[in-house]
């Protein structure tokens, strides 16, 4: 494991290299926190709740999912796998010694933990300076620190299992745009699920895209405490070992196909 830990610790050291490209991130996400956070503001203009959220619980919801795009709760940020196999590059990371996916994973895990201290967390300063988002305690922290391990765990699975699709495709393109559509739909990014028919939010629940955004959000921001919050991180941990299971078996399908094919 050491191997692992050391690929996580120098994808994190070559991320701060890029604190420009960071910065931009920053701006941005800043830019449409605000927004979404004045449509909020005019929804609730005249007071009250809705589905059981206050307009500080709706603020502070959508700065937490803006900082969290930080580590994949939007959109797929990365498409290097899948830009290796249209290339050919893979062949050489498959036949490496050592396992593809961790190799990817641990890669993934130091980018993800560098933006999430720098982009994350100065995104939802600027939530709790401009618009007065929540500031968790230390027991909502405590908390979120298993609930967003897991989510690094889950969306880089799901990300994997998109980006093996190059296998078979001539272009994959189409296959992460679809796949960026449901997660930000149904994972709690676009609205929080709360807001929904529950027609669509037990789709969503049955879905794992929830424990990407919506559970460290809410665990987060106190909207889920007590016994629950036990309950949403062995919901978070289920679906980081289904999917990495399922990685592990997209992965296996595909050496058989560059073995087959003379790779």
């Amino acid at each position: 494991m050491g191997l692992y830990l050391a690929i996580a610790v120098r994808a994190f050291r070559r991320a701060t290299a890029y604190r420009s490209a960071y910065l931009a991130g920053i701006i941005t996400n800043a830019f449409f926190g605000a927004l979404v956070c004045f449509v909020y503001q005019a929804l609730y203009a005249a007071g009250g709740t809705v589905a059981g959220l206050t307009l500080h619980d709706a603020i502070s919801y959508a700065w937490a999912t803006q900082a969290l795009i930080s580590v994949g709760a939007g959109w797929i940020t990365s498409t290097e796998i899948s830009g290796s196999i249209a290339t050919g590059d893979v062949i050489t990371d498959l036949y490496r010694p050592w396992s593809f996916y961790l190799y990817w994973l641990s890669r993934s895990l130091g980018e993800r933990t560098f933006n999430l201290l720098f982009r994350g967390a100065l995104t939802y300063l600027i939530g709790v300076l401009y618009f007065g988002a929540r500031v968790p305690g230390p027991g909502e922290l405590l908390a979120f620190a298993p609930a967003i391990a897991l989510a690094m765990l889950v969306s880089f699975s799901f990300s994997f299992v998109v980006n093996l699709s190059a296998f078979w495709l001539l272009d994959a393109t189409g296959v992460i745009l679809m796949a960026n559509v449901l997660l930000s739909f149904f994972s709690g990014f676009l609205l929080p699920l709360a807001f929904f028919p529950p027609a669509i939010q037990a789709i969503a629940r049955a879905l794992p895209f929830q424990a990407i955004t919506s559970l460290p959000a809410q665990i987060f921001l106190g909207q889920i405490r007590g016994p629950a919050v036990a309950e949403a991180l062995a919901l978070q941990l289920f679906w980081a070992v289904a999917l990495a299971a399922l990685a592990l078996a997209v992965q296996a399908v595909a050496m058989r196909k560059v073995v087959v094919q003379g790779g």
